[in-house]
């Protein structure tokens, strides 16, 4: 009885952990959070249809680009992270040159401000904020 009575206990967390494992919304890859971040991106900065085609030529160069730099780069943690920055930098100067003098402005605020969140996030500040 006693038996019978400890399975079923055992049996109910299972059960229990595996409807809750199946509420959960699957999660993302890092692929899917950065297209998901370029696209709410291009909606808060309101391109127009040309603006829209530059900017994605502009975003799969500098993706192209990192994947070369990371395969290049190996084990050298550091050598990728500056090669990253250069080209981060280069991206954004690009993007800034086919945006209006206010969406110009509006990009350089959100860029701060992930910027900023990124930084609390090193300091430990912990997660959450998102976009």
């Amino acid at each position: 009885m006693k038996r019978n009575l400890f399975l079923s206990m055992v049996l109910g967390l299972f059960l229990v952990g595996g409807l809750n494992a199946q509420d959960q919304p699957p999660q993302q890859n890092m692929q899917q959070r950065r297209q998901q971040q370029i696209d709410d991106l291009k909606k808060e900065l309101v391109l127009t249809k040309d603006q829209n085609t530059k900017f994605d030529a502009i975003y799969k160069e500098a993706g192209e680009k990192m994947t070369a730099a990371r395969d290049a780069a190996g084990d050298d943690r550091e050598a990728m992270r500056t090669k990253m920055t250069e080209i981060n930098k280069d991206r954004d100067a690009k993007i800034e040159k086919i945006l209006t003098p206010d969406q110009a402005k509006k990009f350089k605020d959100i860029l701060a401000k992930q910027a900023a969140e990124r930084a609390n996030r090193q300091r430990g500040g912990g997660g959450g904020g998102g976009r």
